[in-house]
């Protein structure tokens, strides 16, 4: 018995760290060669096609030389060629890239990564797609339906992004039905700019819906969801809108040395807790101690909770070397026999700028 409670603990556990774990995506890096798109979506190819094949076109939009020093991909199924010579002020090129398709049917996602002489941080490109062995129905590739107008999923996951930044990404939509139609938005989340690509679509005709999430437009930390209902011809064809969400942290990239050596270091005394035998309808309240060892104040930007029946007593800043509680208070109503609760806290910490704290146990009659 004591295993099997054990085994549930660690299930418990891995369940947590899953729910809490973000995906992370670079962010803009500071440099002057400028491209004119950061992904290309090669959308439903067949595996019979062979290789496939697009191009990144880029500017010089500073005053210097910039060379392209190395180009490197994630995958050897990825194949990037490019531009040796000085890249003038004003002058233009492009870097050519070829997926060998050659994997599988299955979507794939490949970067490849550029480093221009004139930035300390490389610039990440991204291929993607769906490869499939035969042809499939648009209702099969498309599954979702807003009246004729067809997408593959509601719901988007755009990654990391900074404050102080903007990124974009894009989904492929098909017209599955005989007329053209207008695509718009309504109920856009505050901090959500999205637009159909084109906005009129013919008939049988594929388009993208593009989306960027604008930190500079709202407030907010951590991981947050927007939403936004399509319209097709002016009309709402479905109830269900388009969700994208994103995990929005501290621009450390743009920190000075000075900044980084100077920057909050988080310790915590511990990062779980377990109660046993507690009474159904009781609170458990479990502490934990968090110490700032850096040299200027550590701001708690956000708390998460991972139940509307969690909730927190926390302070939302620690001063250089001072220590503070985290207070996690679980209301055990309506819940019987092994429970989780937990918290995540975002932070300006560079080294660790988010942090989860788990309390377990049992509740009994």
């Amino acid at each position: 018995m004591f295993l099997d409670m054990r085994k549930r603990q660690i299930s418990i556990l891995l369940i947590f760290c899953a729910f809490f774990a973000k995906l992370l995506a670079q962010e803009p890096p500071k440099s002057d060669l400028v491209f004119n798109k950061l992904v290309h979506d090669f959308g439903d190819i067949l595996i019979s096609e062979g290789k496939k094949s697009c191009s990144f076109t880029f500017t010089n939009t500073g005053s210097k030389p910039i060379v392209i020093q190395m180009v490197t991909a994630a995958c050897g199924c990825t194949e990037p060629t490019w531009e040796r010579a000085p890249i003038m002020p004003g002058k233009s090129g492009s870097i050519f890239v070829t997926f060998l398709n050659d994997q599988g049917p299955y979507p794939f996602e490949k970067t490849i990564t550029v480093y221009p002489s004139d930035s300390d941080f490389p610039i990440t490109l991204r291929i993607k797609g769906v490869a499939h062995d035969k042809k499939k129905s648009v209702s099969e590739l498309f599954p979702v339906a807003y009246g004729p107008l067809r997408v593959r999923n509601t719901l988007f996951h755009l990654g990391q992004v900074a404050q102080g930044e903007a990124k974009t990404d894009s989904v492929q939509v098909v017209n599955n039905g005989r007329s053209t139609i207008e695509i718009g938005f309504s109920r856009v989340s505050k901090g959500l700019i999205i637009s159909a690509h084109p906005q009129r679509l013919k008939a049988g005709e594929k388009g993208s819906i593009r989306y960027t999430i604008d930190t500079r437009l709202f407030n907010d930390w951590g991981a947050v969801t927007f939403t936004a209902l399509p319209l097709i011809n002016g009309r709402a064809e479905g109830a269900k809108p388009l969700e994208i969400s994103a995990d929005i942290r501290d621009n450390f990239r743009r920190y000075s040395q000075e900044q980084l050596a100077q920057a909050p270091i988080l310790q915590a005394d511990k990062t779980s807790a377990r109660f046993e035998n507690a009474k159904r309808g009781s609170k458990i309240e479990q502490s934990f101690s968090i110490s700032n060892k850096g040299l200027t104040p550590l701001i708690i930007h956000k708390i998460s909770t991972t139940a509307p029946s969690v909730t927190v007593k926390a302070p939302k800043e620690i001063a250089p070397g001072k220590s503070e509680t985290i207070s996690l208070i679980m209301d055990t109503s309506g819940v019987m026999g092994e429970t989780i609760g937990g918290i995540t806290l975002i932070t300006n910490v560079p080294s660790r700028p988010s942090i989860s704290f788990v309390v377990t146990g049992t509740v009994v009659p």
